[in-house]
């Protein structure tokens, strides 16, 4: 069956989820839904603004300039290949020219254009604004490049948001020793802090800025105090190499843009690589600290400060001690972590949850226990959250935690069972938790993950789901963030028609409509009144073997994936 996207979209737009007061809490699907394939709800504010982020965003310009249509490849698989070249692309040629540009072969290409995978939105109700960061206009495609990543993860009660962004992928043309005039893609910088006021993109700069630098806007309050990290220091040997590209004989016959972006593509291999294996720190090449910038409602930066880690390296160890703020109230207290030695083991270096207060970098997990830990969210009141990594039954297996940083005291909360993994996302004014955890106890593969709501005044642990209607279609995978109003920013799944790259409704060979599952931004709206529906069947977890949604797994193996890239921790 065929149906419009319009119609589609407007369905979408318009869907909520409740009956009456027999549930607690309705599901209102975010417009984002109408803008990607995948979509993720970030942060919310007390005005019940959403800031969201949208995973493979529909119909990216496409450079048809800077394409090769005598390709055999595009000859043989285009069905129009001359209107095509003239921009004339039709639905079937363009996802495509998608799927060529963002082949993993054309990624590090530098004649090839870059298409951003993430754009984040401002959702204010059924009005929906984009997040550009540091995006321009490009005369070819006559709109924006679309080609930076850009990731909102906070906004204060100002509407002022925070995030990360790339520099978007410029041209330039270049003729070499051969006479051959060529056109190569390049960046002016690596991720890089932004704060969005009124749709401008103000940048949060690292104190080292050789080459740009890197750092990152995670939170901010509602004086304008922005948690983050940022680069302090670049190594020699790098700086040397980036010196080399200013000189045409070190760097070879390709221009001096292509030389620092080749700099930076083997700096990513470097961290991803040290990244995957475990290495801390990941980054060797450009040192980060956690820092605190402070802005004013106009966007000019007044001050910033680096905020140290939790203990320096031993004399003779060399290495570089990393330290990252994730959060900050409105106390002026941030949270995240440092580097430290594992037990006081100068052989191993892990990550610690740690509180910057001031001066101070205090840490409170005992890594008798947990060998790795991150503090996400602390509240006005003083509370952290977060999660702490240890071995049960010997797989690494995270626990969320929650710290009262002026009684001095951490407790990790039950969840659904004792080798389930959780993670503490925020917490609101009035003491309640969001996060993720696993409901499911398979040994193998990836466990089913749902939503959770925990009180810290009560000590009772939810998984939203219950707190749905009976009808509801979603699945709540992960409470992401909370106001005091008790409204949610989360993540969802549901099973239903999907979509391809150009937006319209995904077909098979023979034109039937595909359904799959779909990764969906939502609001949690209270109900007034609202008691748990009863939905007859009851389901007890269980420790078991087997017995899963097979069909929610590939979109939960996506969020486990996207979840660092994403969100703050």
């Amino acid at each position: 069956m065929k149906i419009s996207r319009l119609a589609f979209g407007l369905t979408l737009s318009l869907l909520t989820v409740s009956a009456a007061n027999a549930a607690k809490y309705r599901v209102v699907e975010l417009p984002v839904s109408n803008e990607g394939v995948n979509s993720f709800s970030v942060a919310i504010n007390e005005r019940g603004e959403i800031a969201s982020t949208v995973r493979l965003p529909f119909n990216p310009p496409i450079d048809v300039d800077i394409i090769n249509f005598e390709s055999e490849f595009l000859i043989r698989t285009l069905t129009d290949v001359s209107a095509t070249a003239v921009g004339n692309i039709n639905r079937d040629d363009r996802v495509i020219l998608y799927n060529f540009i963002t082949d993993s072969a054309n990624a590090n290409n530098p004649f090839s254009q870059q298409i951003a995978q993430n754009q984040s939105f401002l959702i204010n109700g059924n009005d929906i604004e984009p997040v550009t960061g540091f995006d321009v206009i490009d005369r070819d495609l006559e709109g924006l490049t679309k080609s930076a990543d850009t990731i909102v993860r906070g906004i204060n009660n100002s509407t002022a948001m925070v995030g990360v962004a790339e520099a978007p992928f410029l041209k330039v043309d270049y003729r070499n020793e051969n006479g051959t005039n060529l056109t190569y893609h390049y960046q002016e910088h690596l991720e890089r802090g932004f704060l969005d006021i009124n749709g401008q993109a103000f940048p949060v700069l690292p104190d080292e800025d050789f080459l740009g630098g890197i750092s990152e806007a995670n939170d901010i309050n509602n004086s304008f105090e922005i948690a983050g990290m940022g680069t302090v220091e670049v190594i020699e040997p790098f700086e040397t190499l980036a010196e080399n590209c200013e000189d045409s004989t070190s760097r070879g016959d390709v221009p001096f843009e292509f030389c620092i972006r080749s700099l930076y593509i083997e700096y990513q291999d470097a961290v991803n690589g040290n990244i995957s294996r475990g290495v801390r720190p990941a980054d060797s090449t450009f040192k980060r600290r956690a820092m605190i910038w402070e802005f004013n409602p106009q966007g000019e930066m007044l001050d910033s400060r680096e905020l140290g880690v939790l203990a320096d390296p031993v004399p003779g160890d060399n290495r570089f001690f990393a330290s990252r703020a994730v959060a900050i109230n409105n106390n002026g207290i941030a949270v995240g972590a440092s580097d430290v030695y594992f037990q006081e083991n100068a052989n191993i270096v892990v990550e610690q949850a740690v509180v910057f207060d001031s001066e101070e970098v205090v840490g409170f997990i005992d890594d008798q226990d947990y060998f790795q830990s991150i503090a996400n969210d602390i509240n006005d009141n003083d509370i952290v959250v977060g999660f702490g990594t240890r071995n049960i039954n010997g797989t690494p297996r995270t626990k969320f935690f929650v710290h009262d940083y002026r009684g001095e005291f951490t407790t990790f909360p039950d969840d659904f069972f004792d080798s389930s993994s959780s993670v503490a996302h925020a917490i609101n004014n009035n003491g309640i938790v969001v996060g993720e955890a696993e409901i499911d106890s398979d040994l193998i593969g990836i466990r089913r993950r749902v939503g959770f709501l925990y009180d810290v005044n009560t000590e009772e642990f939810t998984d939203i789901n219950t707190l749905l209607g009976c009808d509801s279609p979603y699945t709540i995978v992960q409470g992401n963030d909370i106001n005091d109003n008790g409204e949610i920013s989360a993540t969802a799944v549901i099973f239903r028609e999907g979509s391809d790259i150009t937006g319209e409704l995904a077909l098979d060979e023979r034109g039937n409509t595909i359904f799959q599952s779909n990764t969906v931004a939502v609001q949690l709206v209270p109900i007034p009144g609202g008691n748990i529906d009863d939905c007859q069947l009851q389901v007890e977890v269980v420790e078991r073997k087997g017995g899963s949604s097979l069909f929610m797994l590939p979109i939960l193996g996506l969020v486990l994936l996207l979840r660092r890239r994403l969100f703050k921790h």
